[in-house]
């Protein structure tokens, strides 16, 4: 018989389509025990590719030809995600979002010493160390650019069974120590020390700065204020609002109104 030359343009093209029937013959001679324990139906099913008619292949193909639609299918897609993150957005928000409201806050940059040194100005004994007689004071370390503030304050009541109850859902020694520490000032009716708050280090702003999200949610603070701090120290009852404004002055400018509007819903919880 005379050799018959086929073109290769008339070749058949090697076919890369799933053979389920030759999948299962093929896997029967490599491993016949593991060939029977599959789940063939299974298996078959995850190895169909999406046919011609597919919405995803005619989303593509759309996209591919017109570059425009990748621009329009991505704003559509970043709206959506926006208005679903309205729900997690922070009161006020507008207060904190932008350039100019960031430019107002990043103001009156002070050391945590120069904050300490303020407050003894108007008569708070606040100190850079420990001192059983210090009314507020700094850690001796600082972490994360952030410095704790200290205070004496009264322990949380606390009898033998709660204290036992509370020991034992403990998990490190620090927590066993601070619990073991509330409860011994519980029965000598002493105070115990307690980290209220912190002040960025080496320097912080007055006006504490957010961090956003692409979908506008605040994540965490880009800069801690220590008006912040001052505000955390009034409300837990270290401090008073006449103190502070007697070290640092009257809060003013649109984050002073916040600021005062806080203070406000904090009165209004106490008369509660």
């Amino acid at each position: 018989m005379p050799n018959i030359h086929i073109p290769l343009h008339h070749q058949s093209a090697p076919t890369y389509r799933y053979d389920p029937v030759l999948a299962r013959e093929m896997a029967l001679v490599e491993d016949p025990d593991e060939a029977a324990r599959r789940d063939w139906d299974s298996f078959d099913r995850e190895m169909d590719a999406p046919g011609h008619h597919d919405p995803g292949f005619a989303l593509l193909r759309r996209l591919e030809n017109d570059p425009q639609a990748w621009v329009d299918e991505n704003l559509e897609l970043y709206e959506s995600n926006i208005e679903k993150a309205k729900p997690q957005r922070m009161d006020d928000q507008e207060r904190w979002e932008g350039k100019k409201n960031e430019e107002e806050r990043l103001v009156n940059i002070l050391h945590p010493s120069a904050v300490m040194r303020k407050l003894r100005s108007a008569g708070v004994d606040a100190r850079d160390t420990e001192s059983p007689y210090a009314r507020i004071w700094l850690n001796d370390f600082s972490r994360a650019g952030m410095v704790g503030v200290n205070a004496w304050v009264k322990p949380e009541e606390m009898d033998e069974e709660g204290f036992l109850l509370e020991l034992a859902h403990a998990n490190n020694d620090q927590a066993r120590q601070v619990i073991t520490e509330n409860f011994h000032a519980c029965r000598a009716g002493r105070k115990v020390r307690r980290t209220i708050t912190s002040l960025q280090e080496p320097y912080g702003p007055e006006w504490s700065i957010m961090r956003f999200s692409d979908h506008r949610v605040a994540t965490k603070e880009k800069y801690r204020g220590w008006r912040t701090a001052m505000l955390v120290l009034i409300a837990a009852g270290i401090l008073t609002e006449e103190e502070v404004d007697r070290a640092f002055g009257p809060p003013i400018g649109e984050a002073g109104s916040w600021y005062r509007k806080t203070l406000q819903i904090y009165r209004q919880l106490r008369w509660l």
